[in-house]
């Protein structure tokens, strides 16, 4: 099934894009991969036959998103900030784990080399003062 996508927090992005979806993926709250960046369906409508979801990026959605109160018993409410609740969500927060360590770690590299640039631009900069202080 096609599904337009309409992505939110983006500037300078394309903002909607038609997605081939499983229908059983098709879900509030499921996350997927696009453009190499994981996003979380916010949500789904239906609209002259066609299928429409509204997408972020996840990492964003759950920073702005504060845990959810879940009922333990009659009078508690407990709020599951820890991910528990079965093998299931900790496979799924597993592999987000693994994908925020991917990207954190292509961040330190990406901030190594502008380092690097940097430094040899300040380099360049140092020689050329150099060059006209010299007689």
């Amino acid at each position: 099934m096609v599904v337009t996508c309409s992505f939110y927090g983006f500037a300078s992005r394309v903002t909607k894009v038609d997605l081939l979806v499983d229908k059983e993926k098709l879900a509030v709250g499921n996350v997927f991969a696009y453009g190499g960046d994981n996003y979380i369906i916010l949500s789904i409508f239906e609209a002259s036959g066609k299928f429409h979801a509204n997408v972020a990026l996840e990492h964003v959605h759950r920073a702005r998103t504060p845990p959810r109160p879940r009922a333990a018993n009659a009078g508690l409410l407990e709020f599951d900030e820890n991910g528990s609740g079965g093998n299931h969500q900790e496979s799924a927060l597993h592999a987000r784990l693994k994908a925020t360590e991917a990207k954190l770690q292509h961040l330190l590299h990406e901030r190594e080399e502008v380092l690097s640039m940097l430094e040899r631009a300040i380099q360049q900069l140092d020689r050329l003062h150099r060059d006209e202080g010299a007689p």
